[in-house]
């Protein structure tokens, strides 16, 4: 099996949904995995985690975007005054959540993302051991979908995130962008609100060993 079929078995697996119409693009992120799904080490502030969005047509799964991320905050973001003050940095759950718009991160023009549009289940880190385990489990705003900056290349996840789930490399966010701009359900209309797939990459990886 290739990446786009299990993925596709995954999601029927968990019974997530996804979009099998013309023109649409599903988004999921793997945690902790490698580009063909396999699962890593998943080390600490490192880009270790997958960005990808999939087509489904005739009950076929092609990959049309497959690019390095992170779905957890890094070092800086989990050391940081600002997460201690909400009772630790905000890890999200593992899940399906329909809960992102287009527009901007933080209101800048100049970086269009996945603006986060509704609550969704985080993990609150605060003993900063970098697990979900044990952590209380709260419900967050501010989650967006976005990138770095231009010309930057970020060796480590720092401050780059403090929950959100952001792309290494700013030409990979922007294309992300403009293909879900291309979206036959954002063309209808522009306040649509996309669905995304956070999946634990040890998860995947144990499914697909027994797939």
């Amino acid at each position: 099996m290739n990446l786009a079929d299990k993925l596709l078995a995954y999601y029927l697996h968990k019974g997530y949904k996804y979009s099998d119409s013309p023109f649409t693009f599903n988004i999921a992120y793997i945690e902790g995995a490698n580009w063909d799904g396999t699962a890593n080490a998943d080390e600490a502030d490192k880009w270790n985690d997958r960005r990808i969005l999939f087509t489904v047509q005739n009950g076929l799964c092609k990959i049309v975007m497959n690019v390095g991320c992170t779905t957890e905050p890094g070092k800086l973001a989990t050391n940081s005054t600002e997460a201690a003050k909400l009772g630790g940095v905000a890890r999200i759950a593992f899940g399906q959540y329909t809960a992102w718009q287009m527009g901007f991160h933080k209101g800048r023009a100049n970086h269009p993302a996945l603006v986060q549009c509704s609550p969704i289940p985080v993990y609150r880190d605060a003993n900063k051991d970098g697990k979900r385990t044990g952590d209380l489990l709260d419900y967050a705003t501010g989650i967006n979908q976005h990138g770095t900056r231009p010309g930057k290349a970020p060796d480590a996840v720092g401050n780059w995130s403090a929950g959100c789930l952001v792309g290494q490399y700013w030409p990979n966010h922007l294309e992300f962008i403009r293909t879900l701009k291309q979206d036959a359900r954002y063309i209808s209309d522009n306040k649509f609100v996309f669905t995304s797939a956070i999946i634990d990459g040890d998860a995947f990886a144990s499914f697909m060993a027994f797939a």
